[in-house]
């Protein structure tokens, strides 16, 4: 019987749903469009759901071991001059599920799940960049840029923001820009912040926002958000020393209090993007191709969930799989469906509030900012709708046993 499945794209959802995949008996081959695997980004939240998800594989606790466990949350306000918030909600959603809020090098997670994935013999090609996709019956055929193409029983589009998997099922609908770009970088952790201690720091002021996390127990990784209405390239191209050099000192924040001067000036390294949007798609599928990821619910970083999401999406796909097997059109369609209702709904939530968050976040005009700091404060620093749906979502993708 096959159960041959093209998985297009390499990043994060890509491996870790064909480990997935193949760890219940399912063929599944990953091309990425990257001729290899790029430092890209800066440093990722990774929420208990996910750690319920690679735990299935045995490799929770291994990437545990490369990151920064968070205990507390801190906010202050540039403009009151003070500290507004602090709770340790990090280290109460440990105890209370079992698994951490990790912060890990975006760079270094990629790297543990490619070399994961071929320790457990998923095959892997890069230089492969999808032009194009055909059903034909009941196979799928993936062409791509050299020539090459590849043929399944399925495919799934886990190819990111701008996914051709998507134009070819949809149309083309090119993401569109925010208004916004964040600069980051990752560097030593300065002596303000000593005695260490792993928290997310925080801080507002007017018209930019500034967040940090350690990311191991050297180093820490920050990222200014400012509005700016020329266009910036979402390509997380790392910049050279002069670069970085020269950007640090336009930083907003480069000479903001409570330690955030101290931080952007030691980054060794600094990288600038532009923040797109694209609408959640309302139909992930058709026929034997379906969407995960960014793919089909592409959000904004500001509630930090895009990746954890992802893996949510990877492991109700392969649910749904396992039931629709042996594959048949009517099988897949019934699967496709029950993967896109339970999924939907939550990415709705999730999407809406994290463009919310940052909308929030870069709010111009000292009156306004003023008035924001002073209701965090009341509210303990955090935003409780934040909070909440935080909450609610890291509960995810199951409770109690694995159904897979």
């Amino acid at each position: 019987m096959s159960k041959s499945i093209i998985i297009i794209g390499a990043g994060i959802a890509g491996p870790v749903l064909a480990m997935l995949l193949k760890h219940k008996g399912f063929d599944a081959v990953v091309y990425e469009r990257q001729p290899e695997l790029r430092q890209a980004g800066i440093a990722l939240n990774v929420s208990p759901q996910t750690f319920k998800v690679l735990n299935i594989l045995g490799l929770a606790e291994k990437l545990i071991a490369l990151g920064s466990q968070l205990e507390e949350g801190l906010t202050y306000s540039q403009l009151l001059g003070e500290i507004i918030g602090r709770n340790e909600g990090p280290a109460r959603l440990r105890e209370s599920l079992g698994w951490p809020l990790l912060v890990v090098s975006r760079s270094k997670y990629c790297e543990f799940l490619h070399s994961s994935a071929r320790e457990r013999g998923v095959e892997m090609h890069f230089s492969k960049r999808c032009v194009d996709v055909k059903q034909e019956g009941e196979r799928v055929k993936a062409t791509f840029e050299d020539g090459s193409e590849a043929e399944g029983d399925l495919l799934v589009g886990a190819d990111g923001l701008h996914s051709t998997v998507r134009n070819v099922l949809f149309g083309k609908e090119p993401a569109t820009y925010m208004g916004l770009v964040q600069v980051g970088g990752i560097g030593p952790i300065p002596e303000f912040f000593q005695p260490w201690k792993p928290t997310l720091y925080q801080s507002f002021g007017d018209g930019a926002h500034w967040l940090s996390t350690p990311i191991n127990n050297t180093e820490m990784a920050w990222t200014a958000t400012m509005p700016q209405p020329a266009e910036e390239r979402e390509d997380w191209r790392r910049m050279s020393i002069e670069e970085t050099k020269a950007m640090v000192k336009a930083v907003p924040v480069a000479d903001w209090d409570y330690g955030v001067k101290d931080a952007v000036a030691s980054a060794t390294f600094v990288t600038k993007f532009g923040l797109y949007e694209r609408p959640i798609a309302d139909v992930w599928h058709k026929g034997r191709v379906v969407l995960a990821g960014d793919a089909a619910h592409p959000t904004s970083p500001h509630l930090g969930q895009g990746a954890n999401q992802a893996m949510e999406d990877c492991y109700h796909l392969v649910r749904v799989l396992l039931k629709a097997t042996p594959f048949t059109d009517a099988s897949l369609e019934a699967a496709f469906t029950e993967y896109e209702s339970i999924r939907h709904p939550v990415v709705i939530k999730s999407v809406g509030t994290a463009k919310k968050q940052g909308e929030a976040r870069v709010l111009i005009g000292k009156e306004v900012c003023e008035k924001r700091d002073k209701a965090m404060k009341e509210a303990g620093g955090f935003d409780p709708e934040r909070i909440k749906l935080q909450l609610e979502l890291v509960q995810g993708p199951f409770q109690g046993t694995s159904e897979i």
